[in-house]
């Protein structure tokens, strides 16, 4: 029933309920105060969004605006001589960069942002009392007043959040055209640009997982603790499982944890983790599937790992790392 019910707040939201709808949504939410909350809270996210796409056209409004104020700032002048023309019009795309440029200092927020490179992380508390924790070769960027105003991040990469709860003000992660909302929880975001795919995976309360498509933000799952949804931003295709959430956030604690996973995954993790670069000899080789798990193990403890359950041999010289079939070497030229 929690599924319908949350197509039930959406087409009421929508203003595309039918009657019988609104009698079934009416009927659910008088089961207990559990579901009027979560109609509250599915509201709020809802109306986030929507804030969110209004901000965009906000921007181009602004625009508008400028031109308009260039065109009406026009008067009638004397005839001019042909031959100060070209200082007029000189003059002219100077007063309009100007007034450009002055309108644009004005309304340009300021911003923060904070990026680790591969083999550092880090732990941010936000203007709000929200705590970040940042993976290896990942970045965020926020109004630096979010607080005053709204609760925004952008992320490129993984972070773990552990959000403070504020009424009436959502917060929202926005990974490409994945929007993360809720008002106060924790949870783990995984969206590197590289892997074409955003996952979101709960740990504390409750999150709703928002998507834009031609300039229109819909809801696409709402999520409670222990459930993750993995989004194939090529595709669009998605699809939502139950796990350990505090084994996905392990990375913080240097704990790593695979399952059935390719070796070229396992080895780009190793690089945001341990800062190296990770090499095949023969690109075939990182089709090789594993299931392994580290515990705030070393990266010599890892690559012994890894070739013993592989069966292949690696080479490492200094940060590079050469994966290789068992009776070769590895190395590169062109280093």
């Amino acid at each position: 029933m929690e599924e319908q019910g949350h197509r039930l707040i959406i087409e009421y939201y929508e203003k595309t309920i039918s009657d019988e709808g609104l009698t079934q949504l009416q009927e659910w939410i008088e089961q207990g105060p559990e579901n009027l909350a979560q109609f509250s809270e599915t509201i709020q996210i809802l109306e986030a969004a929507k804030l969110a796409h209004q901000h965009t056209d906000h921007s181009k409004q602004s625009w508008k605006k400028v031109q308009q104020h260039i065109a009406d700032s026009t008067v009638p002048v004397r005839p001019i001589r042909s031959f100060d023309l070209k200082w007029i019009a000189a003059a002219a795309v100077i007063l309009m960069v100007c007034l450009i440029g002055l309108f644009w200092i004005k309304q340009r927020p300021e911003y923060v942002e904070v990026a680790n490179v591969n083999g550092q992380r880090s732990k941010i508390t936000l203007p709000d009392g929200s705590i970040v924790h940042l993976a290896g070769g990942s970045k965020i960027k926020f109004i630096k007043g979010f607080k005053d105003t709204e609760r925004g991040i952008t992320l490129s990469g993984e972070a773990f959040f552990d959000v403070v709860h504020m009424d009436a003000k959502p917060f929202k992660v926005k990974s490409g055209r994945i929007t993360t909302v809720v008002l106060g929880t924790s949870f783990n975001v995984k969206a590197y640009e590289a892997d074409h795919a955003v996952a979101v995976t709960v740990h504390t309360g409750k999150v709703g997982v928002l998507a834009t498509i031609n300039g229109v933000t819909r809801l696409v799952k709402h999520l409670t603790p222990g459930d993750q949804i993995h989004i194939d931003t090529h595709t669009g295709l998605y699809n939502t499982r139950s796990v350990k959430a505090d084994r996905i956030a392990g990375w913080m604690n240097n704990d790593l944890d695979f399952y059935d996973t390719p070796l070229r995954t396992i080895a780009a993790t190793m690089e945001r983790q341990y800062g190296v670069q990770v090499q095949f000899t023969d690109p075939e080789l990182g089709d090789i599937k594993l299931t392994v798990k580290f515990s705030n193990s070393s990266l010599p403890e890892v690559l012994e790992t890894l070739s013993a359950l592989s069966g292949l041999a690696y080479d490492r010289t200094g940060t590079h790392i050469y994966f290789s079939n068992n009776d070769q070497k590895g190395g590169s030229i062109m280093r």
